[in-house]
C-alpha cells in the first residue's frame, strides 16, 4: 500500500527541518509549506542501509524520496550483498566499504550474532569512509544534513557523535512490529515470554487485538538472544535525532502512538517506503 508521494516527501522534509532544530528543543513540524523547501537545495545525505535486500530496498526508496526534494544523495553501503548496478540511480553517489563475510557466517540462523559480526567489522572501514565524505576535500558537494541509518546498525552512533552528525534512524517493519519489540520488557514480566504452545491463541491484553502466535521470532535462535536485540532495536532510537517508520497514520495510528510514549523525545515519521 502506498500513501500520496507529495505527503511523503513532505513528512521526510519534516525529518530534516526537526533534525536541524533539536539543539534548541524536540519540534516535529508537519504542514511546512513548499516554499521553505527549498532550504534542501545542495544539502546531502549519507545513506548507509543493512545488507539485506529488504533493508536495501527501502532505504534506496527513501532516497529516492529524498532526492526529489531537492538532496544529494552518497550512499555508503558494504560489500556483501552488495547493490545491484542494474538498480542504481545514477544521480546518487555510491561508495563501498570492504566489509565480507563467509558462506558459513552470512548462513548463520543466530540474528543477534550476525548483527554483533556486522556492527563491529563495519566501525572503521565506516568510519573511514565517512571521514572522507566530511573533509574539507568534498565539501563542494554541498553540506551534509544528516546520516540516514538503520535501526539495527548500532555502532553508527558513536561515529556519528565524533563528527557531530546528526543521526536519523529507518526501521524498515511496519509501526505494530516495533511497538511489540519495544513492549517485550512488559510481555516478559506478564509470562507471555518466552512464547508457551499453550497460550498461542491467548489474545494480549495490553496489545489487542494481537495474539501470542503474532510476536515476532526467529526460528532457529535462542529466545533469549532474540529478547535482547529487540530491546537493543526498541531502545536505539532514543539516542537519534528521529525514527521514520515504514507506515503511515491511517493504517497504524494506535502503533504509532504507543512508540511516540515509549520514544517520548524523539521525532517519530510515518512514510512508507515499500
Amino acid at each position: 500500500m502506498f500513501t500520496d508521494p507529495m505527503v511523503n516527501a513532505r513528512n521526510v522534509s519534516d525529518v530534516w527541518k526537526v533534525g536541524l532544530q533539536l539543539e534548541h528543543g524536540i519540534e516535529a513540524k508537519r504542514n511546512i509549506l513548499d516554499s521553505k523547501m527549498e532550504q534542501s537545495k545542495g544539502r546531502r545525505v549519507i545513506i548507509f542501509p543493512l545488507p539485506f535486500q529488504g533493508h536495501i530496498n527501502s532505504m534506496l526508496e527513501l532516497a529516492n524520496v529524498l532526492h526529489s526534494r531537492g538532496f544529494s544523495i552518497t550512499i555508503i553501503h558494504t560489500r556483501f550483498n552488495s547493490l545491484n548496478p542494474s538498480t542504481l540511480n545514477p544521480q546518487f553517489t555510491y561508495h563501498s566499504i570492504p566489509v565480507d563475510f563467509s558462506e558459513t557466517e552470512a548462513a548463520s540462523r543466530d540474528p543477534k550474532g550476525f548483527l554483533y559480526l556486522l556492527n563491529v567489522r563495519c566501525v572503521e572501514p565506516f568510519r573511514e569512509c565517512l571521514a572522507g565524505l566530511l573533509s574539507d576535500d568534498v565539501k563542494l558537494e554541498g553540506p551534509v544534513a544528516c546520516l540516514l541509518s538503520d535501526t539495527l546498525l548500532h555502532f553508527t552512533r558513536p561515529i556519528a557523535e565524533s563528527f557531530k552528525l546528526p543521526r536519523i534512524l529507518l526501521d524498515v517493519s511496519c509501526a505494530t512490529n516495533f511497538a511489540v519489540l519495544a513492549a517485550f520488557p512488559l510481555l516478559k514480566e506478564k509470562g507471555y515470554l518466552p512464547i508457551q504452545d499453550s497460550r498461542l491463541e491467548e489474545v494480549i491484553t495490553e496489545l489487542s487485538p494481537i495474539k501470542v502466535k503474532d510476536l515476532p521470532k526467529a526460528p532457529g535462535s535462542d529466545p533469549e538472544n532474540y529478547y535482547q536485540l529487540a530491546i537493543q532495536v526498541s531502545n536505539e532510537p532514543k539516542s537519534s535525532y528521529g525514527l521514520i517508520l515504514n507506515t503511515f497514520e491511517d493504517l497504524e495510528g494506535h502503533a504509532l502512538a504507543r512508540i511516540r510514549r515509549h520514544l517520548p523525545n524523539v521525532p517519530i515519521f510515518p512514510i512508507v517506503c515499500v
